[in-house]
């Protein structure tokens, strides 16, 4: 297996923190017989109005914290903004044994990811977005802050411990009164202690493929002081040569109430990562590049929260260190070393100064720093470092709905909201946003338009460094951030304790989108309006159809269906009705089955058609940029995915023990054996589809004390 004598330093490290956890418990032991956690799914759940971004609200009891108990992934809250969000829970993550975030978001409509390995390796898109060069669409954030690489923006979350996380937000659409850059996003939720008392957890699972799971957290909270630690450690010698992988990470999460109505948080994370590439392996006659990625990166952030009757925020400092290393492995292999320091502070309050009354104003300042150096150990070869300009963005935003009439009759929210981008580099922009919704009771037609700004990562400047400086015939100021115009209109109804149903109509249009050229040198003949120009457009229209009913009593059933239509058009005036890893239809669905009081059966199901696989898309060359929408053919077209997942699940309780709840599970993914893959292996001129496993089995406990 990868890497086998790197291990015993880390599993040193995941021995202290055990150690440390045990001595949290001893401290806690005389709370033992008083503290008693609220289990969940368990006794009445009162009914809770869900409005924009209240995951995050740390006030509310555990059960309620981080969603309503019965609302699925598939289904869609409403914001006052006229906006959508769905939710993923903490019990939803730990009911699919999600080993990464992205498992996690397999039953969320219009969600797709693409795969490379058991562990590592991924991509996430929502409705044919996603994370492409030069600049991803979506920003993926950890504790309402960026957790991502710089250079790529590529998504640095897969370390997370999964007992770390309380839930995930996932936005499909531009907020710019919720977040900044990007189409959408991804926000996990942070876990903490809520409750005086203790909770341990540990769980273990293994399967196919030498895959290994472990994962350990621990959280203790008496009267204004609380602390929550998690671990988490995961192997695989992977499903094909050249897939092994392995990844450690630490957790904690402490609070102090400094009032009633204030308390300071300090959240820390550290992930290290060792992943090989599969499609490079040692056979440098098939393959050449990276052979191994290996990702460090620590993570913290400090927030001042205030909870009051009629206004509720933060203030945030956050730091992100990472080094990024694709390791080449033979002698004509380069080696790129990639320092990433990601800093910032942002603050946040809501205000609800008269009845019905929602005003949001906060700004985000956001730093990076990055560095990029190259060894190549060819014979003669010159190595490259490229120290790229510091780039600092800031980002203020005003917010304002208005509710007239009452949630259990008729109700109107008109909103309207704004952001202004300011930034150092690039040009700055504004993003305006407005919604309406209309409601009677649990049924509410909302509408909603937004304008989405991306701007580029450093990548798109690689190839114009030299070394240090800019060159200077280009003016970054000249550049102007990706535009997505966003228009969604959607219906829902919920039945409580019974059904609930959702229809949404969107349409995109985008254009500016960025260009990076990433094969030498950039001179400046002929290449100052490489940046500058209108490079591409393209327009998306969509359908989501979702919802999810309880017919018997301990049976739910939920599901999504999405209908995209895609059309880009590039430089050269030519279209095509495609668009790499954007689905023409998408399907995922489930079931949960509580029987006999303590098993439960659960499955799911992903249907993808029509997707294209396109890595080179947002690439040209300045001397014939004839389009940066490379052309893709039935070539590039991946096999139909069917892929069917089913688990049984055993519950039981110790109360001698002080054992709330244990669980033993067996589960079998790709039940079907459904040959399907998310990428290509390109040997010349050929496409092959890069295969993911066939039908994998794996079981494992957890323990929750």
């Amino acid at each position: 297996m990868l890497l086998s004598g790197e291990k015993e330093e880390e599993m040193g490290r995941v021995h202290t923190t055990a150690a440390v956890m045990a001595a949290c418990l001893l401290l806690c032991a005389p709370q033992a017989g008083a503290a008693q956690d609220a289990q969940e799914g368990k006794g009445d759940v009162p009914a809770v109005t869900l409005t924009e971004g209240s995951l995050t609200a740390h006030t509310l009891p555990p059960v309620t914290v981080y969603g309503v108990a019965d609302r699925v992934p598939s289904t869609p809250t409403i914001t006052k903004f006229g906006t959508q969000y769905n939710t993923v829970t903490e019990d939803q993550i730990k009911l699919q044994g999600s080993l990464d975030f992205y498992d996690a978001l397999r039953n969320v409509p219009g969600v797709m990811f693409r795969k490379s390995n058991i562990i590592g390796g991924h991509s996430v898109y929502i409705r044919g977005r996603g994370a492409s060069h030069p600049s991803p669409d979506l920003p993926i954030l950890f504790d309402g802050v960026p957790r991502s690489g710089v250079l790529y923006g590529q998504a640095l979350a897969d370390g997370i411990p999964v007992y770390a996380l309380g839930g995930m937000e996932i936005y499909k659409s531009p907020q710019p009164t919720r977040f900044g850059s990007g189409y959408g996003m991804i926000n996990f939720i942070p876990k903490y202690m809520t409750e005086d008392g203790f909770e341990f957890r540990v769980g273990f699972q293994g399967g196919s493929y030498g895959t290994f799971a472990e994962n350990a957290g621990m959280g203790a909270k008496s009267g204004p002081v609380d602390v929550y630690a998690a671990q988490s450690w995961m192997s695989t010698t992977g499903h094909k040569d050249h897939t092994a992988a392995y990844q450690a990470s630490y957790y904690l999460n402490t609070g102090y109430a400094l009032t009633d109505n204030w308390n300071v948080r300090l959240l820390a994370n550290e992930v290290g990562a060792k992943t090989q590439s599969p499609l490079n392996p040692y056979d440098e006659s098939k393959y050449s590049g990276a052979e191994r990625y290996d990702t460090d990166t620590d993570f913290l952030t400090l927030t001042l929260n205030n909870d009051y009757d009629v206004a509720k925020g933060y203030l945030k400092g956050y730091y992100n260190y990472t080094t990024f290393y694709l390791n080449g492995e033979s002698n004509d292999t380069a080696t790129s070393r990639q320092r990433n320091i990601l800093y910032g502070v942002r603050g946040r309050e809501t205000l609800n100064l008269w009845k019905g009354s929602e005003i949001v104003v906060g700004f985000d300042l956001d730093v990076s720093d990055l560095q990029n150096k190259q060894d190549k150990f060819a014979p003669g070869a010159t190595d490259t470092t490229w120290d790229f300009p510091s780039h600092t963005m800031f980002s203020p935003y005003l917010g304002i709905s208005q509710t007239f009439g009452r949630d259990d009759g008729f109700h109107i929210t008109p909103s309207t909201g704004l952001r202004l981008y300011t930034s150092n580099l690039w040009q700055d922009y504004v993003s305006p946003q407005a919604g309406l919704v209309l409601g009677y009771d649990h049924t509410n037609l909302a509408f909603s338009y937004a304008r989405g700004v991306n701007y580029p990562s450093p990548v798109i400047l690689q190839n114009s460094l030299g070394n240090k400086d800019l060159p200077g015939w280009l003016d970054t100021k000249e550049i102007k951030p990706e535009v997505v115009d966003h228009y969604e209109v959607s219906l829902t109804h919920e039945q409580p304790g019974l059904f609930n149903a959702s229809a949404t109509y969107f349409h995109d249009k985008g254009w500016d989108r960025f260009r990076a050229f990433m094969y030498g040198r950039l001179g400046a003949a002929n290449y100052t309006d490489f940046f500058t120009s209108s490079a591409s457009e393209y327009q998306i229209d969509g359908l989501e159809l979702a919802g999810s009913v309880t017919p018997l009593d301990g049976l739910e059933i939920y599901g999504g269906a999405t209908w995209l239509w895609a059309r880009a058009k590039g430089d050269d005036g030519k279209t095509q009705l495609k668009m790499p890893y954007t689905p023409s239809f998408a399907f995922q669905g489930g079931f949960k089955y509580r029987f006999l009081r303590d098993f439960q059966f659960s499955g799911d199901y992903q249907h993808l058609e029509g997707v294209y696989s396109g890595t080179s898309m947002r690439t040209a060359s300045p001397a014939q940029p004839a389009s940066t929408f490379s052309r893709l053919t039935d070539n590039d077209r991946l096999n139909n995915i069917d892929v069917v997942n089913l688990r049984l699940d055993y519950f039981f309780s110790y109360d001698k023990l002080h054992l709330e709840e244990g669980r033993v599970f067996v589960g079998v993914d790709n039940l079907f054996d459904c040959k399907y893959g998310y990428t290509m292996e390109k040997q010349g001129s050929d496409h092959k589809l890069y295969y993911m496993p066939g039908t994998t089995f794996m079981a494992g406990f957890e323990l929750k004390f």
